[in-house]
């Protein structure tokens, strides 16, 4: 089975056209990898199990009812963080994530055991900064003999924190589990194999 361990974001976008001095309004809309993977995976009808970890609040549960309505996720098979959603600003959007700073190792080892998963897409986010980059290594690691591909989500460079740690942790992975990728232009390392976006469901099917 292919799995998908990624993050849920809502973007609350500034909606200049309404806005005015008195009063400031948002247009919000729910992405983040774990949103453009599954469309993917559903696009070209290839299975997949979500691995996504939600915050313990309003937002959490607006993520939730989302995938469950429109990607038919079973709620029981979705984790939650005892912290709340984080909020960040980019630019003028305010970005509501989901908790995947929070994800363990043996929630990972757990879902790709319970799930049958032997080939994984994974959020270049997620490998990009402490300690849930040491957590999903670690699980890979512990997993090799599951696991046949890793393909590393780096797409858009928006979603990754650290290069430094996305690097560390796919040279990390890639020794454990020699069919490791990296899609997008990211990194240009010698030794980190590269697949295109276009590519990714051959590795998949």
């Amino acid at each position: 089975m292919n799995g998908i361990i990624g993050e849920i974001v809502t973007l609350l976008d500034y909606a200049e056209e309404v806005s005015n001095e008195r009063n400031t309004y948002y247009s919000a809309f729910i992405g983040g990898s774990a949103i453009e993977e599954m469309d993917y995976f559903v696009d070209n009808g290839i299975p997949f199990s979500l691995l996504v970890k939600l915050g313990k609040d309003m937002q959490g549960e607006t993520h939730l009812d989302y995938i469950t309505s429109e990607y038919g996720i079973e709620e029981d098979d979705v984790l939650y963080s005892s912290a709340p959603s984080s909020i960040s600003m980019e630019g003028t959007l305010l970005v509501k994530n989901t908790a995947p700073s929070f994800i363990k190792k043996e929630e990972v080892m757990d879902f790709i055991e319970k799930n049958h998963i032997d080939k994984v897409i994974i959020s270049s986010l997620l490998l990009s900064f402490d300690p849930v980059k040491k957590e999903i290594t670690e699980a890979l690691e512990k997993e090799k003999d599951r696991i046949k591909v890793v393909v590393v989500d780096a797409e858009d460079i928006t979603h990754t924190m650290m290069i430094e740690d996305l690097y560390e942790s796919i040279k990390r992975i890639s020794k454990a589990i020699p069919d490791t990728y990296i899609s997008g232009d990211i990194l240009t390392e010698v030794g980190v194999k590269r697949v295109s976006s276009e590519m990714i469901k051959d590795l998949f099917i």
